[in-house]
């Protein structure tokens, strides 16, 4: 078995729902479900033809569950038997408390609390992933403005931050393959047609060395790294876990030391347009206590477990302690680095700024002068602006009005004014602007009449 590591940077936030339900209040996803990377990869799935089913559906290739990483390190999720004082501080790990111990915590009204959120390293640095709501409006075409009941929002997790996965293959000839259509730039989660959804996946090497501990007890922790899908003896998906849908051959579940948390939901395969039965999962993080079992555990159990389902880690040793340190991850070290610009979207927008800050211009120095021309009616200023419009350069606009506006009935109405006219014309840094903003100005407050009144 190979095992590769991947990172996976959001460039952009990430809107990852935990079920498929699109109304009410949508449980939200603090994970990457090994799916998602499945999907990618299945987006060319009749590419592979005859290989599509040791690749896909096998068990030949498992696409892991993605994790928020700390400092480049891969996290687990906090277990399920960890708990902290409802009031007061400290943290404790109920699979070692014993039976008089607990009765202390009752006996002097300490609540203990369990932690059901974020994810630690091996060392104890735990974090907690972070959203961003955005609401929004559906559009009404026909009536160009925003639909009437059509305001929803979207959760999603922040951008900038990492996340690790890793794909197990037993064919080494498969890797190539699949990290041809997994790394570079890729779309994750829902509304990835708007502004959500930007990943970039690259190959990472990790070390990853998870000690384990014998305990001194005779039990066996098995800890939850990835989702279980378990079947009963009827074939169906059961979220009660026996030696039986485990795998083994001996021992018995402890019940007062496990700790499992289950969920349901119903997957949709994009390739097939359609929704899956209904599965029901012991979720990550749940921890399963064993005495008497003397069976090699299998580093994966269940169902699915190409989607990253069935992962299990025999006695971490991060559940050795009853004590366990945990400290809070300060979220402002995680780097947030860009994977780069666009070099023509900065362009664009530098020469979107430059022309508004080009016309803010104009229009203050139309502001400054308009009211020194008062006098010349409203045609004069019509043939005015008519000048600009069609003049290729300042020469070619200066050259016309001073044609114009020195002869005749125009002459008269200029009269004192010509000089400026051309002296304002020759100060402004776009003049064809200046003069035609400066006519419409001018005309909006001068009276009607003719030439000459």
């Amino acid at each position: 078995m190979t095992i590769q590591y991947y990172n996976c940077e959001f460039l952009s936030d990430i809107v990852l729902p935990a079920s498929s339900n699109t109304q009410g209040n949508v449980t939200l996803s603090d994970f990457i479900g090994g799916s998602n990377f499945l999907g990618m990869v299945a987006t060319s799935y009749d590419d592979f033809k005859s290989e599509a089913f040791e690749v896909f559906h096998s068990g030949a290739v498992c696409f892991g569950d993605g994790h928020i990483a700390i400092e480049g390190k891969p996290t687990y999720k906090i277990p399920l038997s960890f708990h902290n004082l409802k009031v007061g501080e400290g943290y404790f790990n109920r699979l070692h408390l014993s039976d008089d111990e607990e009765k202390s915590f009752r006996e002097e009204q300490k609540q203990l609390k369990q932690l059901r959120s974020g994810f630690m390293t091996a060392e104890g640095s735990y974090i907690t992933a972070e959203y961003d709501y955005t609401q929004k409006s559906s559009y009404d075409a026909g009536l160009r403005r925003s639909k009437d009941e059509g305001m929803y929002g979207y959760s999603a997790l922040k951008k900038g931050s990492n996340w690790i996965f890793k794909v197990s293959f037993k064919n080494e000839a498969h890797i190539l393959r699949v990290e041809k259509l997994l790394l570079g730039d890729k779309k994750l989660g829902k509304s990835k047609s708007s502004q959500y959804g930007k990943v970039h996946i690259s190959k990472v090497k990790i070390a990853e060395h998870l000690s384990t501990f014998t305990p001194e007890n005779g039990l066996t922790y098995v800890y939850v790294n990835s989702r279980l899908a378990l079947y009963d003896e009827n074939g169906c998906f059961t979220a009660i876990p026996t030696i039986e849908n485990l795998g083994l051959k001996s021992g018995q579940i402890v019940w007062d030391k496990t700790f499992i948390k289950t969920s349901s939901y119903h997957p949709h395969n994009y390739k097939r347009q359609s929704k899956e039965y209904t599965r029901v999962c012991i979720n990550k993080g749940s921890v399963i206590t064993l005495t008497n079992c003397t069976d090699t555990i299998q580093e994966k159990v269940g169902a699915f477990q190409s989607e990253g389902f069935g992962e299990v880690i025999i006695n971490p040793s991060f559940l050795k302690s009853k004590l366990p340190t945990l400290l809070k991850y300060d979220e402002s070290q995680i780097p947030r680095q860009s994977k780069g610009y666009d070099e023509n979207i900065i362009a664009f927008l530098q020469a979107k700024e430059e022309n508004e800050n080009a016309k803010f211009a104009v229009s203050s120095h139309v502001q400054q002068v308009f009211k020194d021309f008062t006098g010349p009616s409203k045609s004069q200023w019509g043939q005015i602006r008519a000048f600009a419009s069609v003049a290729k350069d300042k020469e070619d606009l200066t050259r016309k009005i001073d044609e114009y506006i020195s002869h005749g009935v125009s002459k008269k109405q200029w009269e004192n004014k010509d000089r400026k006219l051309l002296s304002e014309i020759e100060k402004s840094k776009n003049p064809l602007e200046f003069t035609k903003l400066l006519a419409m100005t001018v005309s909006k407050h001068t009276k009607g009449g003719k030439d000459g009144e």
